[in-house]
């Protein structure tokens, strides 16, 4: 009795650990993000430098790190406590620490790795069942979660279920494994991020802006039904080989439940905190406030920045994650033409097309465009070389006359022609 006693005392710990693991991802997730980026051997050191604030996660950083180098050095296994007794959320820990080819997953059999974050990792999986012969990307986050994520997840999956677009990749499917391990079944798209894409293709600027204005339409079509994605970047929009633009991981996103657009807090996101990819994050995302559609078009401007300059909009000479944040909150925007690092881009993105950028990425919501369908039809206007509603870039013209630009700025968020 008393050996029985001890095990379930230990099976209750560790349930409590996870709660508490929970609790802390949100800011637990970035920090990892940001070490997980780097050389191993770098780790030590970044943890030494870390700001006191992110003291009290410091134990539990280092314990995920020293797992990392377990198991790059075949050692994990090995190592992991037995846990006899264990609730069966927790019984084969061991086995979903490092997913392998051939594993189930709910209804799924992995059959190779797409991809690996600091959130989780993404795995070619078919199913097991027969009732479905497709490929699926399941991806599958790093925590267990907490108790009735099962429910949450499906209402997540209903709600999404319904963007149907030909550049979103469709949710089909989210659950728990018999371990408690969530996953999410996403449309496989054979095909690149949309930055390698375009360099390896080396498109011309007006083919990187026939490419963004695929993205416009999914993320309208998506904001049309109230969804806001909360992470666009490279990683998540996708070119195909034939050059359709397929936009992925609606996954983290949020519903617009709210009459004035701002998104409320679903299930999902709940469970695992504020989806934030800091270079492409928006500053009322950084300071962790209601977003709205208008955070989604900065998130847009930054990839479209990137896309059509080769750079970031911020000069960040360290690449620290501090410098950065301040920057997005604080920091002064580049103008496009200087940013850019080839001759053709720079001379493209003097005057219309710099100014389009620039006021996507301004820092206030309102006083960017009204929409993304807005956005849209100013990159429009660039290709068939018309001029654009959006005010011009001063630091391109320090002549500018005010008076235009003042006329400029509200036509251009109001515009709907």
């Amino acid at each position: 009795m008393r050996r029985h006693s001890t095990h379930g005392e230990g099976a209750a710990q560790a349930l409590a650990r996870l709660g508490e693991l929970a609790a802390e991802w949100p800011q637990l997730s970035r920090l990892l993000d940001e070490v997980l980026a780097l050389e191993p051997a770098a780790g030590e050191t970044w943890l030494r430098e870390l700001p006191e604030e992110h003291a009290p996660l410091r134990a539990t950083l280092a314990r995920l790190l020293e797992t990392r180098l377990q198991v790059e050095a075949g050692r994990f296994l090995a190592t992991l406590p037995k846990l006899d007794g264990a609730s069966p959320v927790l019984a084969g820990v061991a086995d979903l620490a490092v997913p392998r080819a051939g594993d189930a997953v709910g209804p799924y059999r992995l059959v190779r790795e797409l991809g690996e974050g600091g959130m989780g990792s993404v795995w070619l999986a078919e199913r097991v069942d027969g009732l479905l012969k497709r490929p699926v990307a399941l991806k599958l986050p790093r925590l267990t979660w907490v108790r009735g994520l099962a429910e949450r997840l499906a209402r997540e999956r209903d709600i999404l279920a319904t963007l149907e677009h030909p550049n979103i990749a469709r949710l089909y499917d989210a659950g728990l494994d018999e371990f408690g391990r969530p996953w999410l079944a996403l449309e496989y798209v054979r095909g690149r991020p949309i930055d390698a894409h375009a360099r390896d293709r080396a498109l011309s600027v007006q083919q990187r802006l026939a490419l963004l204005l695929q993205v416009c339409e999914a993320v309208t079509y998506a904001h049309g039904r109230r969804v806001i994605h909360r992470d666009i970047k490279p990683a998540n929009i996708l070119v195909t080989d034939d050059g359709q633009v397929r936009l992925l991981d609606f996954g983290i996103a949020k519903l617009m439940q709210q009459d004035d657009g701002a998104a409320a807090e679903t299930a999902l996101t709940e469970a695992t905190g504020h989806a934030l990819t800091l270079a492409y994050a928006s500053p009322e995302q950084v300071r962790g406030e209601v977003l709205t559609a208008a955070s989604d078009l900065y998130s847009l401007g930054v990839v479209a920045y990137e896309l059509l300059t080769g750079a970031g909009p911020y000069a960040v000479p360290s690449g620290r994650r501090a410098e950065l944040q301040s920057a997005i909150e604080r920091g002064e925007l580049r103008p496009a033409s200087e940013a850019a690092t080839d001759a053709r881009a720079r001379r493209a993105l003097r005057g219309e097309l710099g100014a389009v950028l620039a006021m996507a990425l301004a820092r206030r919501p309102d006083q960017r465009y009204a929409d993304v369908e807005t956005l849209a039809r100013e990159l429009g206007r660039v290709l068939q070389g018309r001029p654009v509603l959006a005010p011009p870039v001063p630091a391109e013209d320090p002549a500018l006359r005010p008076a235009r630009r003042a006329r400029a700025a509200p036509a251009a968020r109001a515009a709907s022609v």
